[in-house]
Formats: C-alpha cells, sequence, structure tokens
C-alpha cells in the first residue's frame, strides 16, 4: 500500500503543477474517509482534481454537479421514483446520483439550499441517506467541494463548512515554466498505473484504529486548542477528533507503529477557519514538530554555560608590566588590562620605552594608536596562563573535560537531526516543502541562543 499511494503521488503530481499539498491531502482524506473543501478562483483545476481522485479508486463512481440556490434535491439524490409513488411510497432513483458515489465533486457548495443541506449533512457525516421510509448505507469516500469564496455567516452554511476537515486555498501556478507546461500539457488524459480498491482502503482503517499516539502529540494538540480559545478560536470537539483519526490512518499507511510530532505538519490544512491563518498555523505547527526529544533549549544552555565557563577559568599573565599612562596604574594580567581599557581615552606604555599604546586595534578615541595586542602577537605567545604547574594541568583537564562534554551533547543533537530527517524522509503525507521546512526549524532552534564552539585550537597553545 506504501508503494500503491507513493506511484500515485508522484504520478499525480507530474500531472499537476503545484498541486503538491492538494495531491497529498486528497490522498489522505480518501483513504481516511474525510472531506476536502477548494477555495480559490475559477480555473484551477479544482473539479479534474477531484476526478482524477476518484481514477484511483479501482472501479470508484463519480458525482458531479455545480450547485445553484435553485438546485433541487432530485439533481444532487436522484429523481423520485414513479411507480414507488403509485404504491404510496416517497422514494427516489439514487443510482448514479450522490447517494452511489465513490467520490463526489460539488461545485459552488455554499450555494446549496436549505432543501438540500440537510440530507447533505447527514450524507458527508453518518454516510446515511434518508431514501424515503428506508435508511440507506452511502459507499461514500470523500466530497470535494469547491467555493470561490468562504460561506456568508449562516449557521447552516457553518455547519456545512465544518464538516470539511481538509481545506485548501488554491491559486493559479506561479512558476512560469510549470505554466508553460500546463497550457502545452494533457491533464485530463491521466490514467494511473496503479489504483486502490475499496477493499484495501477498509482495512486501512479498520487497522487504524490501534495505531498508538505518543504523549508530545497530545499535549501539542492540548496546547493548540488552549490557544486557539485564548485567541477566540472555535474549532469543534468533532474536528479534533477527526484530526487525530487522520494522523492515526497516515501513520498506519506508511507502516509506522505509532503518531509521532512529525505528523503534526499534517494539520495545517485542517485548523485554518480564515485563508489568512494559515501562515502563522503552520510556522506553530512546525516550532511543535521539532520540539521534544532532547531538550535544544536546555541543552543550548548547557553549551553556553560550558563556554562560559571555559572563559573564566582563563587568566593570563602578560610578557610585561604595562602602564597606564593616564592614571598610572599597573597591570600584570589581561584580565585586569581589559577590564581598565573600558575607558577610551586611557594609553599604555611599556618599560622599555615611551611609545603610547591601546588595547584594542579600533576604539572611540580622538587618536589611534598601536594595539598591544597587535604588539605581544609579533612577539611570539603574547600571555601565559598565570597558573601554577599544579593549577595548569588541572586546568588543562578540566578544559578537555569540557571539550569532551561539549562534543558529546553536539554529537547527540547530530545524531537526533539524522533521526529527524530519518522519519521526515519516509513520510509521504509531508511534501518537499514540508520536509525543508522541519528541518530549517529544527535548524533554527539549535543555533539560537548557542554559543559556537572553537574548533582547531589546543587551549595549551594560550
Amino acid at each position: 500500500m506504501n508503494s500503491k499511494i507513493r506511484t500515485l503521488s508522484e504520478e499525480l503530481n507530474r500531472n499537476f503543477k503545484e498541486r503538491d499539498d492538494e495531491i497529498a491531502g486528497s490522498l489522505l482524506a480518501m483513504i481516511s474517509g474525510e472531506h476536502v473543501l477548494f477555495i480559490g478562483p475559477p480555473g484551477t483545476a479544482k473539479s479534474m482534481l477531484a476526478k482524477e481522485m476518484c481514477r484511483c479508486i479501482d472501479g470508484g463512481s463519480f458525482f458531479y454537479y455545480l450547485l445553484t440556490r435553485f438546485t433541487t434535491p432530485d439533481e444532487i439524490f436522484g429523481p423520485l421514483s414513479l411507480s414507488s409513488l403509485q404504491a404510496d411510497i416517497f422514494s427516489r432513483k439514487v443510482d448514479g446520483y450522490l447517494p452511489s458515489a465513490n467520490v463526489s465533486f460539488l461545485d459552488e457548495i455554499f450555494k446549496a439550499n436549505s432543501s438540500i443541506l440537510n440530507s447533505l449533512l447527514t450524507v458527508l457525516n453518518e454516510r446515511r441517506y434518508h431514501n424515503g421510509s428506508e435508511i440507506l448505507s452511502v459507499p461514500l469516500l470523500s466530497v470535494f467541494g469547491a467555493s470561490n469564496e468562504l460561506p456568508e455567516e449562516n449557521e447552516s452554511l457553518e455547519a456545512l463548512y465544518d464538516r470539511f476537515l481538509f481545506r485548501y486555498y488554491i491559486n493559479y501556478v506561479q512558476d512560469e515554466t510549470n505554466f508553460v507546461e500546463l497550457i502545452l500539457g494533457h491533464a485530463e488524459d491521466f490514467a494511473p498505473s496503479v489504483r486502490l480498491t475499496i477493499g484495501e482502503i477498509e482495512a486501512l482503517q479498520r487497522g487504524a484504529g490501534g495505531v498508538p499516539i505518543d504523549e508530545d502529540v497530545l499535549d501539542a494538540i492540548v496546547v493548540l486548542r488552549k490557544e486557539f480559545r485564548s485567541g477566540g478560536i472555535s474549532i469543534s470537539d468533532r474536528r479534533w477528533k477527526k484530526m487525530v483519526w487522520v494522523m492515526k490512518v497516515a501513520a498506519h499507511t506508511i507502516g509506522r507503529d505509532r503518531v509521532d510530532k512529525t505528523f503534526l505538519p499534517i494539520l495545517q490544512h485542517m485548523l485554518w477557519n480564515r485563508p489568512e491563518e494559515r501562515v502563522t498555523l503552520r510556522k506553530r505547527l512546525l516550532e511543535m514538530a521539532v520540539a521534544g526529544g532532547i531538550n535544544i533549549e536546555r541543552e543550548q544552555k548547557d553549551l553556553k554555560d560550558l563556554h562560559a565557563s571555559a572563559v573564566l577559568a582563563k587568566d593570563f599573565s602578560l610578557p610585561v608590566v604595562v602602564t597606564c599612562t593616564s592614571c598610572g596604574r599597573t597591570f600584570t594580567t589581561w584580565k585586569e588590562l581589559q577590564n581598565h581599557a573600558s575607558y577610551p581615552d586611557h594609553t599604555y606604555k611599556l618599560p622599555d620605552g615611551d611609545e603610547l599604546y591601546q588595547v584594542w586595534k579600533h576604539r572611540v578615541s580622538p587618536r589611534l594608536l598601536p594595539s598591544l595586542v597587535e604588539l605581544f602577537a609579533t612577539k611570539g605567545t603574547p600571555v601565559i596562563l598565570s597558573m601554577t604547574a599544579r593549577d595548569r594541568e588541572l586546568y588543562l583537564g578540566e578544559i578537555d573535560d569540557f571539550e569532551r562534554e561539549l562534543g558529546s551533547l553536539e554529537g547527540d543533537l547530530g545524531r537526533e537531526r539524522d533521526e529527524l530527517l530519518q522519519r521526515i524522509e519516509g513520510n509521504l503525507w509531508l511534501t518537499p516543502g514540508d520536509r525543508e521546512a522541519i528541518l530549517a526549524e529544527y535548524d533554527r532552534e539549535l543555533r539560537k541562543g548557542a554559543a559556537p564552539r572553537p574548533t582547531g585550537t589546543d587551549p595549551s597553545d594560550d
């Protein structure tokens, strides 16, 4: 199944340009039995993509209709059966209509009128259709809805909007090369080399129920819910439950034994109510996807503390006594001289001459003088550790311990990155853009606040 879905994803992406997110989400929606909403201008291949999704189902039936405010239930659910009416039975002939379809595409979905909405809501959520006194089981995998705009404030339309778990805002093709391939191509001739059977999809859904969810994933969902509530954004309990279900299906489909935090970015297409929320939501989910495991913030603090300890442990003797010509103080260690050099107008001289120096190469002063740092460097080893032989041995041992611990910590972080890379590379529900963004977020978090580790130096050379 993993191989089949990967093949379908690759073939669909070759056929539809700049639709990575929509293709991955549509395949996952069909397998998990959820619905997809496309919002965007006309002419963006929304209906064609839904139709090709149906072709990925072996023997799948497809129903398409463009809704208007005048659309009647007969056009969606089938005409009344005249023979049944003669027997005083209200019944529709549903064959070839929505109640008999595996995949459906309803264009201008939010133009559905009240005579259609109630039956449509039941079909979407419960997979049941009340055909007169008979209740029919609907073989529907997914309904793809499309609209040029979000629904107006209307209780019935909001309920319909909530039934579509996956939501995508689709725009025209942006890249010029992709655009040329689009207008010269023949997307309508798409024929998948492999197909999924209804039985395979049902087996996947049965197996997904037992997939466990990592604690840090559940913690992330609870945090998200609190953040949404504090921001005045309402997400129904039904949607949260369905999102967890989809992640289980996603994990089971690719052979994972649990849902880990790298599945969280999938939720970016399920949580937004308005398109302008997508960017902020995506960033938050990426942050959560790389949190946990090795505590990066703690390790960064440890690294900084180790580097700071190494610096504080060092105090060096100057080769000669340095005298401040401005105040007459003398200095024999670098620490004392560096602290005193914070006064920008002070100058210094050596015992064997009257030439004036400054400590640093650049400073705020009316005069630019030769630098003591550069002077000592030209004479070979500029300073020596101001320690006894025993203290020096202990100090160098401590530095070695620091370096070993630094190397161990950085090695742990490197191994965690490799593990993260392996998990996201094998997750076909993440698009190339998702994988790149997750790694970039991990590297950004790793660099944030971490002190650079000195390389190629030996503390004993100081």
